[in-house]
């Protein structure tokens, strides 16, 4: 790793990437919708914690940002990276799952069809319960796009605190806010439960405010700031993961997320098998494999017929998902060897 915040892309986060992304995947495939698998709940019990690859993509995020802030020279052109980043790839693979999605008929396929009207939340990544209360428009192409929302709540909210706070200190104010807004809130919360509007619970998405305070801890950390006030920061932010965790299962995994992006913050040796090439590969085509994997493959798996073995099905998901990584990886290749004499960010 460098030692500066800005330069080389950050390999070990790549492959952190990766990780959260084939976390999620199995997940999905294999606990999130058991009712429509002919597999049911029994393959890979323990994937029902793979949802916590959305924690880790959060704290992730936290880390990129603000590295991408601290190389950037302005806030507008922070917005316009961030947005070339996100909509082309979003805008690409929803059509992609619409059309997919209609075009196979099954329960879980009929379950999950939506009408056009589902574009304009996806699109606009705006809350889907506004569309539908304001309009009665459909929600997301693909469910998992609420994500997206949330991410772009905290990159308005981070742009706020860059432009606001002093000049190179936005990794020392901005966790600090965040978790002091999550704790007032909760503790509002707590004493007059019911006063906090829920809009407001949302907007400021509180259930991940810390997770995204811990990666911009870690960023400062990476940057060379490792005193006490890091370390309280990032106590902090996983004393609330632990608070938050459902059972110890859930704690184990969060505790292995704050020890991986740690080694990364820290630039520990043992981070360098995260750098491993194949993975970092999967981690910069993660994006529009989560965007893709979802309904598509779900509603592939639906397909299968009862009776297989357990390893026919595990082999079934496995071809699902290559097959999305492979379908990536072959449109994206031109766009990033073009790319690759460019300048890089971590992005």
């Amino acid at each position: 790793m460098k030692t500066s915040l800005t330069g080389r892309r950050l390999a070990e986060i790549d492959g952190l990437r990766a990780i959260a992304v084939l976390a999620v995947v199995l997940y999905h495939y294999f606990q999130a919708y058991t009712q429509h698998y002919p597999y049911g709940a029994g393959l890979l019990p323990l994937a029902k914690y793979g949802d916590l690859g959305v924690a880790l993509f959060f704290v992730i995020s936290g880390f990129v940002i603000t590295l991408s802030l601290a190389g950037q020279p302005g806030l507008w052109r922070f917005a316009l990276k961030r947005l070339a980043r996100l909509w082309p790839a979003l805008a690409v693979c929803s059509i992609i799952t619409f059309a997919v999605v209609h075009s196979f008929d099954s329960g879980f396929s009929r379950e999950v069809q939506g009408g056009l009207s589902g574009f304009a939340a996806s699109w606009t990544f705006t809350s889907q319960r506004f569309w539908h209360s304001a309009f009665g428009f459909d929600g997301y192409v693909d469910v998992v796009y609420w994500t997206l929302a949330i991410e772009i709540r905290f990159y308005l909210l981070a742009a706020v605190i860059c432009w606001l706070a002093p000049a190179g200190r936005f990794a020392e104010v901005a966790p600090l806010v965040l978790l002091l807004m999550q704790s007032l809130i909760a503790a509002v919360q707590f004493a007059v439960p019911g006063l906090v509007p829920q809009v407001l619970i949302e907007t400021l998405f509180l259930a991940y405010a810390h997770l995204f305070a811990a990666g911009i801890t870690f960023a400062a950390v990476y940057g060379g700031a490792r005193r006490k006030r890091q370390a309280a920061l990032i106590f902090w932010s996983f004393s609330v993961a632990l608070y938050r965790a459902e059972d110890w299962g859930e704690a184990v995994v969060l505790a292995l997320i704050f020890l991986s992006v740690a080694a990364c913050a820290w630039r520990l040796r043992a981070a360098s098998v995260l750098a491993w090439r194949p993975l970092a590969a999967l981690g910069v085509i993660s994006y529009p494999v989560y965007l893709l994997h979802n309904y598509i493959g779900v509603t592939l798996l639906s397909l299968l017929p009862p009776g297989l073995s357990d390893g026919a099905y595990v082999l079934a998901a496995g071809l699902v998902l290559g097959g999305h990584f492979a379908a990536v990886e072959r449109c994206s290749s031109p766009g990033r060897t073009a790319g690759a004499a460019g300048r890089p960010v971590p992005s």
